[in-house]
Order: structure tokens, then C-alpha cells, then sequence
């Protein structure tokens, strides 16, 4: 005899499961996607993107293959605004090395421009952190 006048009960799944199902897909998307990675790397040197208009304001990621020194280098950059038309370009660079050794590095270019449709030039280089406005 059938019990129609109860329809059957669907279980709901706990939100910590969707979770763990969401954080086991992300990592397994990302293991798949690893061989593509390392064969731009071999074939290529390094890998850059573009984060706005200004000569080297990029994420870059390069291969280190010299002689005392083997690994991976990262660099990035922040822009701040130090005045209407003068921005300073701060590229902090760090390294990953399984042999060798360097310390990171962090240096501040200062670009100008006479009006905002000009182009922007490059004015200064400095070995340390950019000035805050």
C-alpha cells in the first residue's frame, strides 16, 4: 500500500558539504591547470599582466637560471598619486630560490605628464619605498 497522501522527504545537503564539494573542485581545476602553467614557463621565461597604463606597471613572474642562482622571481607594482601630474610606480620584487640566494628588492619610479592627454614620462629611479603623498 502506497502512502499517497505523504510525498517522500528530500534530504537537504549541509552547507559545509557544498563547501568542501566547492573547495575540492577549485583544487582539482587548479592540478589540471598546472602542466599549462609549467609549459609557459619553460617555453616562454616568464609570465606578465598588464595592471594599468604606465611603462612596467605589471605582475610578473619569471624563471632564474644562472649559474649561482636557480628559482622563481616575482615581481609587482602599487602606483601612488603624489601630485595632479606626478605619479610614483612602487615595484616590489621577491625570489623564490632552491639554490642561492637574494634578498628582495623594492624600488620607486616617479612618472610626469604636463596635461592628462600627454603620455607619461619617466622623471626618477629610487632604491627605496615610494613617498606618500
Amino acid at each position: 500500500m502506497t502512502d499517497s497522501l505523504n510525498p517522500p522527504t528530500v534530504r537537504r545537503r549541509s552547507p559545509l558539504r557544498r563547501l568542501g564539494c566547492t573547495i575540492a573542485l577549485i583544487i582539482w581545476f587548479t592540478l589540471l591547470l598546472a602542466p599549462c602553467f609549467l609549459i609557459v614557463m619553460a617555453t616562454q621565461g616568464e609570465l606578465t599582466i598588464s595592471q594599468g597604463n604606465l611603462p612596467g606597471q605589471q605582475i610578473r613572474l619569471w624563471l632564474i637560471m644562472e649559474a649561482d642562482e636557480r628559482g622563481l622571481g616575482v615581481s609587482s607594482t602599487s602606483t601612488q598619486q603624489l601630485d595632479l601630474n606626478t605619479i610614483g610606480l612602487q615595484t616590489n620584487i621577491n625570489f623564490l630560490l632552491w639554490s642561492g640566494q637574494a634578498d628582495a628588492l623594492i624600488y620607486c619610479e616617479t612618472f610626469t605628464r604636463v596635461s592628462a592627454s600627454d603620455p607619461w614620462t619617466p622623471t626618477t629611479t629610487e632604491t627605496s619605498a615610494c613617498p606618500t603623498p
